[in-house]
């Protein structure tokens, strides 16, 4: 596919780390967007709030949860005598502007989107520990809540589904004999081989960044758990120099040499990638659960009807995946910090929850909402992300995770590229790590 729709779309998060898909804007989205340009913080009976734009994860009032679901946002405004008032950014702007609000010390959103990036701005966020019902959070993955905790406190809610997952092309898989998905890294490795036959290639996936969330870096982290291996000690310092640190870089080596697509290495962002999967030109690729919504659209793929989710396949130490962290946070500026959570609990509702799958394609994180048989015949990727939800899924955030990333996504490309075997690249990056890490205050 040429998928000249994904390509040519506003940069966002997925570009770098997801799979993209246009939203719209609901009805009572825009005039919200547009009260909000001016992006103070709230005021009398308001809230504020900065989200995503299209075509990341947006919240009702900004992306078209259908009328039903508008319909309930507009009562619960009107029940707690609030208007909600969004800003909208793209994607690459969120975290300066962010950053910028907090450095200034002025009132700002009361409530917003964090993309990972809790650890970084903790201190300028509400503790949501006391704030979140007991029903929401005993409904969402463990995994959820340790990706948004930082120090003991819960900072954040996770309010979409996104975790790395197998996706594969099963006409591929049919010609080639392969009855399903592979299971673990000896079969990984074995199905690249046999899928790598001139007329597409076996496995597909960006390693052009090194940095972030879908950054080289973070791709490592996966298989480092996968082969048992952790970032960090109990200590807090670097742990992952080891036999298993070694072993998830050599397996990276291993299965790009074995079936990858050479041009790999330059593939920048996750879209990149991705076009060359849903084109048919590559069998198995990494990605976030919109993928599989992407695929069964004819403007945006060529292989409709014809890819298979799977959970990732299993290292010494079982599957295990990544986390992509997109979470509602209270400011601790927020006037009415209480109402504040309210609104997110409100997203974080079965209705809503349900809305956003149907309407938009991203997945809820609530289980009880992934189970539905409505939702997981609208999304059939549904039931393999709540099976890999089961397994690790540490990112591995920190407040220097961008520093962390570049040092070791650098090396690990350049083990990919043949410069450095799997030890020297998992030493130097150690190197790295260990001074990024004394450096912290």
């Amino acid at each position: 596919m040429e998928s000249p729709r994904i390509m040519q779309q506003a940069m966002s998060r997925r570009t770098f780390g997801r799979g993209a898909l246009a939203l719209g804007l609901g009805a009572a989205g825009l005039p919200a967007l547009l009260s909000a340009c001016g992006g103070g913080g709230s005021g009398e009976g308001k809230l504020a709030v900065l989200a995503p734009a299209a075509p990341d994860p947006t919240p009702v009032g900004v992306a078209d949860f259908g009328s039903a679901a508008e319909a309930s946002f507009t009562k619960w405004q009107s029940e707690h005598q609030v208007e909600v008032a969004y800003e909208a950014l793209p994607w690459p702007q969120l975290h300066d502007r962010i950053a910028t609000t907090f450095a200034s010390g002025s009132a700002g959103p009361d409530v917003l989107y964090m993309g990972g990036w809790i650890p970084e701005f903790s201190d300028h966020l509400v503790n949501l520990s006391d704030l979140m019902p007991a029903e929401i959070v005993s409904n969402m993955p463990k995994s959820a809540i340790e990706s948004t905790t930082w120090h003991g406190e819960n900072k954040g809610m996770i309010f979409t589904n996104s975790v790395l997952s197998l996706y594969y092309n099963t006409e591929h898989f049919a010609e080639a004999g392969l009855s399903g998905p592979p299971a673990n890294w000896q079969q990984f490795k074995e199905y690249a081989t046999e899928l790598n036959n001139g007329k597409h290639y076996g496995f597909v996936l960006n390693y052009g960044d090194p940095v972030g969330v879908g950054g080289t870096a973070s791709y490592w982290m996966v298989f480092l758990q996968q082969a048992g291996g952790t970032m960090y000690g109990a200590d807090g310092t670097p742990a992952f120099n080891t036999p298993e640190g070694v072993d998830a870089l050599q397996f990276m080596i291993d299965l790009q040499k074995a079936g990858g697509d050479p041009a790999s290495i330059s593939y920048v962002g996750i879209n990149d990638a991705a076009a060359v999967f849903l084109s048919g030109k590559a069998s198995m690729m990494w990605n976030w659960p919109l993928t599989y919504s992407q695929a069964q659209k004819a403007d945006q793929s060529s292989i409709v009807g014809k890819v298979g989710a799977a959970v990732l396949p299993a290292g010494a130490a079982g599957t295990a995946s990544l986390d992509g962290a997109d979470a509602w946070s209270v400011a601790a500026t927020a006037k009415d910090q209480e109402l504040a959570a309210q609104l997110i609990q409100y997203y974080l509702s079965p209705e809503q929850q349900k809305a956003q799958v149907l309407q938009t394609g991203w997945l809820p994180i609530l289980t009880s909402v992934m189970s539905d048989p409505e939702v997981q015949k609208a999304a059939p990727n549904a039931k393999a992300i709540l099976e890999q939800r089961q397994s690790p899924c540490n990112s591995f955030l920190t407040p220097d995770y961008t520093q962390v990333t570049q040092a070791i996504g650098s090396e690990v490309q350049a083990a990919l590229q043949g410069d450095k075997t799997a030890a020297q690249a998992i030493g130097d990056a150690d190197k790295s790590v260990r001074a990024i890490v004394a450096s912290r205050s």
